[in-house]
Protein backbone atom coordinates (compact mmCIF):
# COMPACT_ATOMS: atom_id res chain seq x y z
CA UNK A 1 0.00 0.00 0.00
CA UNK A 2 1.17 2.90 -1.00
CA UNK A 3 0.48 6.59 0.57
CA UNK A 4 1.14 10.35 -0.45
CA UNK A 5 2.17 12.98 2.09
CA UNK A 6 1.38 16.09 1.66
CA UNK A 7 2.38 18.76 4.17
CA UNK A 8 4.47 22.05 3.92
CA UNK A 9 6.30 21.17 7.27
CA UNK A 10 9.15 18.67 6.32
CA UNK A 11 9.45 18.13 10.26
CA UNK A 12 5.63 16.58 9.87
CA UNK A 13 6.15 14.73 6.64
CA UNK A 14 8.92 12.96 8.38
CA UNK A 15 7.04 11.80 11.51
CA UNK A 16 3.88 10.47 9.56
CA UNK A 17 6.12 8.61 6.91
CA UNK A 18 8.46 6.93 10.16
CA UNK A 19 4.84 5.78 11.69
CA UNK A 20 3.74 4.31 8.42
CA UNK A 21 6.70 3.16 7.57
CA UNK A 22 6.88 0.68 10.78
CA UNK A 23 3.11 -0.25 9.60
CA UNK A 24 5.19 -1.71 6.21
CA UNK A 25 3.45 1.47 4.27
CA UNK A 26 5.56 2.76 1.31
CA UNK A 27 5.44 6.37 1.10
CA UNK A 28 5.26 9.43 -1.51
CA UNK A 29 6.23 12.85 -0.12
CA UNK A 30 4.74 16.20 -2.19
CA UNK A 31 5.95 19.98 -0.04
CA UNK A 32 3.24 22.19 -2.15
CA UNK A 33 0.35 21.28 -4.10
CA UNK A 34 1.59 21.44 -7.48
CA UNK A 35 3.80 18.89 -6.34
CA UNK A 36 1.18 16.71 -4.86
CA UNK A 37 -1.01 16.76 -7.90
CA UNK A 38 2.42 15.89 -10.21
CA UNK A 39 2.73 12.85 -7.28
CA UNK A 40 -0.68 11.52 -7.63
CA UNK A 41 -0.36 11.59 -11.33
CA UNK A 42 2.75 9.47 -11.88
CA UNK A 43 2.41 7.16 -8.50
CA UNK A 44 -1.37 6.92 -8.35
CA UNK A 45 -0.95 6.33 -3.85
CA UNK A 46 -3.27 4.59 -2.77
CA UNK A 47 -4.44 6.87 0.24
CA UNK A 48 -3.83 10.43 0.43
CA UNK A 49 -2.72 12.52 3.39
CA UNK A 50 -3.31 16.25 2.98
CA UNK A 51 -2.47 19.33 4.47
CA UNK A 52 -5.18 21.80 4.03
CA UNK A 53 -2.39 24.75 4.34
CA UNK A 54 -0.09 24.67 1.48
CA UNK A 55 2.04 27.48 0.18
CA UNK A 56 1.08 27.50 -3.21
CA UNK A 57 -2.70 26.32 -3.36
CA UNK A 58 -4.78 25.33 -0.52
CA UNK A 59 -5.50 21.42 -0.08
CA UNK A 60 -9.63 21.57 -1.08
CA UNK A 61 -8.23 22.80 -4.25
CA UNK A 62 -5.39 19.92 -4.49
CA UNK A 63 -8.42 17.62 -3.75
CA UNK A 64 -10.42 19.17 -6.70
CA UNK A 65 -7.26 18.48 -8.98
CA UNK A 66 -6.74 14.75 -8.14
CA UNK A 67 -10.37 14.13 -8.21
CA UNK A 68 -10.23 15.02 -12.02
CA UNK A 69 -7.49 12.50 -11.95
CA UNK A 70 -9.47 9.86 -10.41
CA UNK A 71 -12.76 10.29 -9.18
CA UNK A 72 -12.73 7.71 -6.29
CA UNK A 73 -9.26 8.86 -4.90
CA UNK A 74 -9.58 8.14 -1.21
CA UNK A 75 -8.18 11.37 1.31
CA UNK A 76 -7.55 12.09 4.93
CA UNK A 77 -7.41 15.67 5.48
CA UNK A 78 -4.58 16.92 8.14
CA UNK A 79 -5.70 20.64 9.51
CA UNK A 80 -4.56 22.82 11.94
CA UNK A 81 -7.65 24.84 11.91
CA UNK A 82 -10.28 22.50 13.97
CA UNK A 83 -13.18 24.61 13.10
CA UNK A 84 -16.37 22.84 12.21
CA UNK A 85 -16.81 24.50 8.69
CA UNK A 86 -13.42 23.69 7.95
CA UNK A 87 -13.98 20.14 8.62
CA UNK A 88 -17.00 20.36 6.73
CA UNK A 89 -15.85 21.54 3.68
CA UNK A 90 -13.38 19.36 3.19
CA UNK A 91 -16.22 16.08 3.76
CA UNK A 92 -18.43 17.91 1.25
CA UNK A 93 -15.72 18.08 -1.03
CA UNK A 94 -15.28 14.46 -1.33
CA UNK A 95 -12.94 13.63 1.89
CA UNK A 96 -13.42 10.18 3.40
CA UNK A 97 -11.79 11.94 6.57
CA UNK A 98 -9.95 14.31 8.46
CA UNK A 99 -7.46 14.61 11.34
CA UNK A 100 -6.73 17.81 13.19
CA UNK A 101 -3.20 18.83 14.24
CA UNK A 102 -1.40 18.10 16.48
CA UNK A 103 -2.27 14.39 16.21
CA UNK A 104 -1.60 11.67 17.88
CA UNK A 105 0.32 9.15 16.03
CA UNK A 106 -1.42 6.04 16.66
CA UNK A 107 -4.67 7.54 15.91
CA UNK A 108 -3.42 8.61 12.51
CA UNK A 109 -1.63 4.86 11.40
CA UNK A 110 -5.90 3.78 12.84
CA UNK A 111 -7.29 6.47 10.44
CA UNK A 112 -5.17 5.10 7.34
CA UNK A 113 -5.33 1.43 8.34
CA UNK A 114 -9.20 1.67 8.58
CA UNK A 115 -9.60 3.58 5.12
CA UNK A 116 -7.33 0.98 3.86
CA UNK A 117 -9.12 -2.02 5.20
CA UNK A 118 -11.99 -0.40 3.26
CA UNK A 119 -10.54 0.07 -0.05
CA UNK A 120 -9.27 -3.66 0.08
CA UNK A 121 -12.49 -5.04 0.54
CA UNK A 122 -14.28 -2.87 -2.12
CA UNK A 123 -11.39 -4.03 -4.67
CA UNK A 124 -12.01 -7.47 -3.58
CA UNK A 125 -8.33 -8.00 -2.24
CA UNK A 126 -9.57 -9.51 0.84
CA UNK A 127 -10.72 -13.17 -0.18
CA UNK A 128 -13.22 -14.63 1.73
CA UNK A 129 -12.85 -18.25 3.06
CA UNK A 130 -14.87 -20.32 0.64
CA UNK A 131 -18.27 -21.23 2.15
CA UNK A 132 -19.82 -24.89 2.13
CA UNK A 133 -21.20 -27.28 -0.17
CA UNK A 134 -25.01 -25.83 -0.40
CA UNK A 135 -27.48 -28.74 -0.35
CA UNK A 136 -29.30 -29.17 -3.29
CA UNK A 137 -32.54 -28.16 -2.00
CA UNK A 138 -31.59 -24.77 -0.86
CA UNK A 139 -32.36 -21.62 -1.84
CA UNK A 140 -30.03 -19.84 -4.27
CA UNK A 141 -27.76 -17.36 -2.76
CA UNK A 142 -28.83 -13.56 -3.18
CA UNK A 143 -26.95 -12.64 -6.40
CA UNK A 144 -23.52 -10.24 -6.02
CA UNK A 145 -25.04 -7.36 -8.26
CA UNK A 146 -27.91 -5.66 -6.50
CA UNK A 147 -30.51 -3.78 -8.88
CA UNK A 148 -33.06 -1.84 -7.41
CA UNK A 149 -35.02 0.21 -9.09
CA UNK A 150 -32.49 2.46 -11.51
CA UNK A 151 -29.78 1.79 -9.35
CA UNK A 152 -27.54 -1.53 -10.49
CA UNK A 153 -24.53 -2.15 -8.06
CA UNK A 154 -21.84 -4.30 -8.71
CA UNK A 155 -19.33 -5.31 -5.77
CA UNK A 156 -16.84 -7.09 -7.77
CA UNK A 157 -16.32 -4.88 -10.84
CA UNK A 158 -17.14 -1.53 -8.34
CA UNK A 159 -19.62 0.16 -10.96
CA UNK A 160 -22.59 1.95 -10.26
CA UNK A 161 -25.42 2.28 -12.73
CA UNK A 162 -28.05 5.02 -12.18
CA UNK A 163 -30.76 4.49 -15.40
CA UNK A 164 -27.49 2.84 -17.27
CA UNK A 165 -24.81 5.75 -16.84
CA UNK A 166 -21.92 4.83 -14.67
CA UNK A 167 -22.05 6.93 -11.52
CA UNK A 168 -18.37 7.84 -9.99
CA UNK A 169 -18.28 7.44 -6.52
CA UNK A 170 -15.83 7.23 -3.86
CA UNK A 171 -14.54 4.35 -1.94
CA UNK A 172 -16.72 5.45 1.13
CA UNK A 173 -19.67 6.55 -0.90
CA UNK A 174 -19.69 3.06 -2.81
CA UNK A 175 -19.52 1.37 0.61
CA UNK A 176 -22.56 3.30 1.95
CA UNK A 177 -24.43 2.75 -0.86
CA UNK A 178 -23.98 -0.78 -1.05
CA UNK A 179 -24.69 -1.24 2.65
CA UNK A 180 -27.78 0.50 2.15
CA UNK A 181 -29.35 -1.32 -0.47
CA UNK A 182 -28.38 -4.34 1.16
CA UNK A 183 -29.99 -3.36 3.99
CA UNK A 184 -32.82 -1.95 1.90
CA UNK A 185 -36.24 -1.09 4.15
CA UNK A 186 -34.60 -0.96 6.96
CA UNK A 187 -33.46 1.99 9.24
CA UNK A 188 -30.27 2.78 9.55
CA UNK A 189 -29.14 4.75 11.95
CA UNK A 190 -25.92 6.78 12.16
CA UNK A 191 -24.39 5.26 14.76
CA UNK A 192 -24.48 1.78 12.64
CA UNK A 193 -23.65 3.28 9.66
CA UNK A 194 -19.92 4.64 11.43
CA UNK A 195 -19.51 1.29 12.84
CA UNK A 196 -19.64 -0.59 10.08
CA UNK A 197 -18.53 1.53 7.30
CA UNK A 198 -16.20 3.89 8.77
CA UNK A 199 -15.05 1.04 11.44
CA UNK A 200 -14.58 2.79 14.24
CA UNK A 201 -16.22 5.81 16.84
CA UNK A 202 -15.78 8.98 14.18
CA UNK A 203 -14.15 12.02 16.09
CA UNK A 204 -16.34 14.81 15.99
CA UNK A 205 -20.06 13.94 15.63
CA UNK A 206 -22.61 12.12 13.03
CA UNK A 207 -22.61 14.54 10.71
CA UNK A 208 -19.97 13.21 8.29
CA UNK A 209 -22.88 10.22 7.88
CA UNK A 210 -25.21 13.23 7.10
CA UNK A 211 -22.44 14.84 4.46
CA UNK A 212 -21.99 12.15 2.64
CA UNK A 213 -25.59 10.99 2.05
CA UNK A 214 -25.98 14.62 0.43
CA UNK A 215 -22.98 13.92 -1.31
CA UNK A 216 -24.51 10.75 -2.36
CA UNK A 217 -27.96 11.33 -3.30
CA UNK A 218 -26.43 14.59 -5.47
CA UNK A 219 -24.69 12.06 -7.43
CA UNK A 220 -27.33 9.72 -8.07
CA UNK A 221 -29.40 12.12 -9.32
CA UNK A 222 -33.26 11.06 -9.22
CA UNK A 223 -32.21 7.75 -7.90
CA UNK A 224 -30.89 9.78 -4.63
CA UNK A 225 -34.85 9.72 -4.10
CA UNK A 226 -34.56 5.86 -2.79
CA UNK A 227 -32.34 7.49 -0.02
CA UNK A 228 -34.57 8.40 2.83
CA UNK A 229 -34.21 10.31 5.99
CA UNK A 230 -36.01 8.83 8.95
CA UNK A 231 -35.81 11.73 11.26
CA UNK A 232 -33.68 11.64 14.46
CA UNK A 233 -32.58 8.22 14.05
CA UNK A 234 -30.81 7.70 10.28
CA UNK A 235 -31.77 6.66 6.49
CA UNK A 236 -33.38 4.16 4.95
CA UNK A 237 -32.80 2.76 1.24
CA UNK A 238 -36.37 1.96 -0.32
CA UNK A 239 -37.67 1.80 -3.97
CA UNK A 240 -41.40 3.26 -4.25
CA UNK A 241 -43.68 0.54 -5.58
CA UNK A 242 -45.51 0.98 -8.94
Amino acid sequence: MKVLIVDDEPSIVNLIRMNLKLEGYDTVCAYTGREAVEAYAAQRPDIVLLDIMLPDMDGYDVLRAIQELDRSAAVIFITANDKRTSKILGLELGADDYITKPFDNKELVLRVKTLWRRIRLTRGAVEAAPPPPVPAEAPAREPAVLALGTLTLDPEAHTVLAEGKEVALTYREFDVLHYLMKNRRRVLGREELLENIWGYSYIGNTRAVDILMRRLRQKLGAAGDYIRTVYGVGYRFEVAEK
